[in-house]
């Protein structure tokens, strides 16, 4: 009887069989104790990168609260309401439909000596009051009065947004009350309270895409400012503290994440190829002293040849003395050759989707950022300039709408590839960064050079001619562009980029189809073309 181990093929799997135990063994040591921590700490930088976007999210909302109470304190027949001058202002102005129209909880006006001179809202139970002073029944408003007299009393003369915590969660802001026609001294204050009702975080989820939810909290010394919990495989709870008025409460952020981040990053760990390699390479080593006078060279050339891969590029070509050959080590050769043809194309096409839009074929956000900062460190090292353009089509809505979003798809290929085309030249960087917003990097130009260019660019996409009927602003597409350059006090990606989108939002506001310039001290230049 022929002993069980005088086999070299039973030999051979017997101690392939350890090698594999302690590989599998290495590789779950290897994934506890440094993989498993880079995976969950990008984990937490996503999770903080989602709450950060809903807080800009919120900021932008406070912004428009921002914007509408200016426009109602800078009015003229407000300004004569608070001076005792418009009897008739409340009758023509204030009522229930006005505050269900701009969608706000009330509106309270103050004259020159911060006394309530109107209040305008709904009380706790939900009915509509208007009263000139917080005398019964509109004496609901002297908690809001309150907060107001203590920015008052702190803060400058500039218009004020911030979160209410307190007696309901809301968004509040406040302006003075100006003569339009006229510099005049403040006349009183205006502020509204805008509710956050449930449809109106239902849209916060839809703008967003994140399952989030608002609390009001208690501000004490021990609250957790950011705090992160894995509730499942498939899902995490992420929430955030931001401030709020009163100073004792903070408002509480939310959000319920998926995990396929990490989950795709543990997959591509388990099938990458180094680890592969290694594996495959210490089961080589001890075959090779198994097995030396059968396979030792071939399996030595092979071995060679994986470890090169390492420091190559692109693969290498597969040695031909292995590929001609017929046994088990030649078709582990050929196959291991299409793995690797296989996984090289695979990466190319990750990388280039990773980067690029797949519907203009511009650089993404991702790319553009990463150049973006690169470009703003050379040019503080360098002492260099450096200037970027924020490009949106105007009335873009109104395309899409009558043309349909495949003409809308076809618009903005059209003018990507005009762009990227009329810019070719210059070596400038052209991206999509937004549904119908483009950004153009201009390394080594300045202010003035960075103009000329969004003008002749607005010139040339108005020669184009693509129709859109629709258009307020022209019967052809139209764009509006806005300018920034690094200065001293724009010295970041996030300033510079910022700087541009208030040009481009004042470009808008000065009629659309035009080119607005950042300048100093946050003021903004519109040229025309």
């Amino acid at each position: 009887m022929t002993p069980p181990f005088s086999s070299l093929r039973h030999r051979f799997f017997l101690a392939l069989g350890g090698v594999l135990c302690f590989a599998l063994l290495a590789l779950i040591l290897v994934a506890r104790y440094q993989i498993m921590p880079i995976l969950l700490e990008d984990e937490e930088q996503y999770a903080s990168g989602e709450l950060d976007r809903v807080e800009r999210t919120l900021g932008s909302e406070l912004n428009h609260m921002r914007r509408l109470v200016e426009d109602w304190a800078w009015w003229d027949d407000t300004y004569d309401f608070v001076q005792g001058q418009r009897p008739e202002y409340t009758d023509s102005n204030i009522y229930e439909s006005t505050l269900e129209t701009l969608d706000l909880k009330m509106m309270i006006f103050l004259d020159v000596r911060n006394q309530p001179s109107w209040v305008a809202g709904y009380d706790e139970d939900g009915e509509f009051t208007s009263c000139p002073d917080t005398a019964p029944p509109c004496d609901w408003a002297t908690t809001y009065i309150d907060y107001l007299q203590a920015r008052l009393d702190s803060e400058d003369e500039a218009s004020q947004t911030w979160l209410l915590a307190q007696p309901g969660l809301a968004m509040a802001a406040m302006s003075g009350i100006y003569q339009s026609r006229e510099t005049s001294p403040s006349a009183g204050w205006l502020m509204m309270v805008r509710p956050l009702s449930a449809p109106w975080l239902e849209q916060l989820r839809d703008t967003t895409g994140i399952d989030l939810h608002l609390t009001s909290i208690a501000a004490e010394n021990e609250a957790v400012h950011e705090s992160l919990e894995r509730v499942s495989a498939t899902h995490m709870a992420a929430s955030r503290a931001v401030d709020a008025m009163p100073d004792d409460r903070l408002v509480r952020i939310d959000a319920t994440l998926p995990r396929q981040r990490y989950q795709a990053s543990l997959e591509t760990f388990r099938f990458a190829l180094y680890w592969t390699s290694g594996v495959l390479v210490l089961t080589l080593l001890v075959v090779l002293w198994l097995l030396e006078s059968i396979v030792l060279a071939p399996l030595r050339q092979f071995s060679s040849y994986t470890q090169r891969l390492h420091l190559d590029t692109t693969p290498s070509p597969m040695p031909a003395s292995l590929l001609k050959r017929h046994d088990e080590i030649g078709t582990l050769a050929q196959e291991f050759r299409h793995l690797l043809d296989h996984q090289y194309q695979q990466s190319t096409l990750l990388l280039e989707l990773s980067q690029h839009d797949s519907l203009t074929g511009l650089a993404n956000r991702r790319l553009f950022d990463e150049q973006l900062k690169q470009t703003m460190h050379q040019a503080q090292t360098h002492g260099t300039q450096v200037a970027t353009l924020m490009i949106d089509i105007d009335h873009f809505k109104l395309y899409n709408d009558h043309y349909g979003h495949l003409a809308g798809d076809d618009c903005l290929s059209t003018l990507a590839e005009f762009m990227q085309g009329h810019l070719a030249s210059h070596r400038f960087l052209a991206a999509r960064t937004g549904g119908e917003e483009f950004s153009i990097l201009m390394p080594g130009t300045s202010l003035n050079e960075a103009l000329d260019h969004a003008n002749e660019l607005l010139k040339a996409i108005n020669s184009l001619g693509l129709p859109h009927e629709y258009s307020p602003t022209s019967p052809y597409v139209t764009v509006s562009i806005g300018v920034a350059a690094r200065q001293d006090n724009l010295s970041t990606p996030s300033d510079i980029m910022r700087a541009a989108d208030q040009a481009m939002y004042q470009a808008k506001a000065g009629g659309r189809n035009r080119v607005a310039a950042y300048q100093a001290q946050d003021q903004t230049s519109s040229i025309e073309r």
